[in-house]
């Protein structure tokens, strides 16, 4: 990664280059050997000069400040899933707050059916011809208020009711 300012303020990691000077003075150059685009100054007429330039090269490129070919999303990581919420530019905070709500309330239920889910999809891949009718009844267990209660409960009598609805 490469960051290009007119002034750096304080230590970058080392896996960041700095390049001290005006963005505008190194953009075609700098957009040209990126993957991927970033335009987070405090100038919008600067950002939009990096977004245009990143698509006039064919490149990804994500607006701090407005609509993006790169969407860079707040995510709320657990061990079997995680959720990416983005307002697309038009309020960086409301996505952190949306993840921060997200993160609150995202229990560790949630992987217990995600592996739970997991396991009947397998079994009812094996039982059900119908992809309609597995995805039905698949569905009818996230619907099920007494396996949603059970899972951290008693998480065998959640499996068990769950199969039985999926492989009937």
């Amino acid at each position: 990664m490469v960051v290009v300012s007119e002034t750096i303020d304080g230590d970058l990691p080392s896996s960041v280059s700095a390049v001290q000077g005006r963005a505008e003075d190194h953009l075609v150059e700098m957009v040209g050997w990126a993957d991927l685009v970033v335009a987070a100054t405090n100038d919008p007429a600067q950002n939009e000069n990096i977004a245009r330039e990143a698509k006039r090269q064919g490149k990804w490129c994500n607006r701090a400040d407005g609509v993006s070919t790169l969407l860079i999303p707040s995510v709320v990581e657990r061990e079997r899933y995680k959720v990416a919420v983005s307002t697309e530019g038009r309020s960086p905070g409301m996505s952190r707050y949306l993840r921060q709500v997200l993160d609150e309330h995202l229990d560790h239920k949630y992987d217990l059916m995600v592996s739970l889910q997991e396991e009947l999809r397998e079994a009812a891949k094996r039982a059900v011809p119908s992809q309609k009718e597995r995805e039905q009844r698949l569905w009818q267990v996230l619907d099920d208020r007494r396996v949603w209660d059970l899972l951290e409960s008693d998480p065998q009598e959640a499996r068990r009711i769950a199969l039985e609805m999926v492989v009937r």
